[in-house]
């Protein structure tokens, strides 16, 4: 895996002018590995989160290294279009290659290998990098201080610039394979653009390479989405289709809170063909409308061979914190200190009944 990462990063890095400037390789070289480790990081805290042995390395490597530092000067290479569409295409190419070559990977284990990496330590190959991004006598410019787990793909004027090209959330249905490996109906939220386009994969809205970089490398992700005759459409390749919901939700208000137990449960298994294999999983929210948040999540499963049964659990000790949502985004700080960040949908006037977090139907049960 680090070979893959090191591998991937030296080529795309190489192509980058010799000089010390925004542009120049040191800090490209830099904000593409951060860009990187920020994307798995982020991938890494919505699955099962750091432990705290890597979390202290990682936030040791990051003191060290001036990795928040190098995050708010990252800011800076909108002023440079082309730079700014180099870095996206690379970063893009980077994670394809890894995701592609590993369909279980773990995206814990990424992050971290990225900050072991040799050219991951700036400190070291590129000294004269921190100098330019550490100004003591100047006041620290906003932002500077974000902690590992708010990577720059979620910050607030991020947020708020997709969100004002967001016209709604619709929805569409798709068969999914479930618990015993039964066919369930899997309802998912669909993206409808201002300007027409379409995204079926709301964690799109996160990629931080952005919107246009998510486009190119992922393009069977997007359509185009028309009302006609009273129906919400999308354009497929055998022309336009209605979708099985003509109810949106538009994005939710600043500070909205939720109330209740939320979860969503997944499996698969052979019973539905015979067999007697099952398997569970669950993940489920306790939302407060004080703005605490308990977090759990487990799994199960059960087996027949002859006249015996087996029967298996595991459950995860739960994670308690506070929770705020600002447009598109719910974010979570946990109290040792952990945090995480999810596209939330859901009826702004009634949200009762069903969330979605990046696309993952949650629904209310019972307390």
């Amino acid at each position: 895996m680090a070979m893959t990462l090191l591998v991937s990063l030296a080529a795309a890095q190489s192509a980058y002018a010799q000089d010390t400037a925004i542009t120049g390789q040191p800090f490209m070289r830099a904000a593409l590995t951060v860009m990187t480790f920020d994307y798995f990081a982020t991938k890494c805290k919505q699955g099962r989160g750091f432990v705290a042995a890597d979390s202290a390395k990682i936030e040791a490597w990051q003191t060290a290294n001036g990795v928040n530092q190098i995050r708010v000067r990252m800011r800076d290479l909108d002023r440079y279009p082309s730079q700014q569409q180099e870095i996206n295409q690379a970063f893009a190419q980077i994670t394809e290659k890894v995701t592609s070559q590993n369909s279980n990977i773990d995206a814990c284990a990424v992050a971290l290998s990225i900050s072991k990496l040799p050219d991951s330590q700036f400190a070291t190959v590129s000294p004269q990098l921190l100098a330019q991004t550490s100004s003591p006598a100047k006041k620290p410019q906003r932002g500077a201080q974000r902690s590992v787990s708010t990577p720059v793909s979620v910050t607030s004027g991020a947020n708020a610039k997709i969100a004002a090209q967001i016209d709604s959330f619709g929805f569409n249905s798709r068969p999914t394979i479930g618990i015993g490996g039964f066919v369930a109906i899997d309802i998912y939220p669909v993206v409808l653009f201002r300007n027409g386009d379409a995204l079926t994969d709301v964690e799109g809205l996160s990629f931080p390479g952005g919107l246009e970089a998510h486009k190119r490398l992922k393009p069977d992700n997007w359509t185009r989405w028309r009302r006609q005759g009273g129906e919400l459409q999308l354009a497929q390749k055998g022309g336009w289709k209605a979708l099985p919901f003509r109810t949106t939700y538009p994005k939710l208000p600043d500070n909205f809170k939720l109330d209740g137990l939320f979860r969503s449960l997944s499996g698969t298994g052979t019973v539905a063909i015979g067999g007697s294999q099952s398997l569970a999983v669950w993940q489920d929210y306790r939302f407060s409308a004080d703005g605490r948040v308990v977090r759990g999540n487990g799994a199960g499963g059960s087996a027949e061979a002859g006249d015996v049964a087996i029967a298996t659990s595991n459950i995860a000790p739960n994670r308690r914190g506070r929770y705020r949502v600002q447009g598109m985004t719910l974010h979570i700080t946990y109290d040792d200190g952990s945090r995480e960040s999810r596209i939330l949908i859901t009826d702004p006037k009634d949200p009762k009944s069903a969330i979605w977090l990046d696309g993952v139907s949650y629904v209310r049960r019972k307390q």
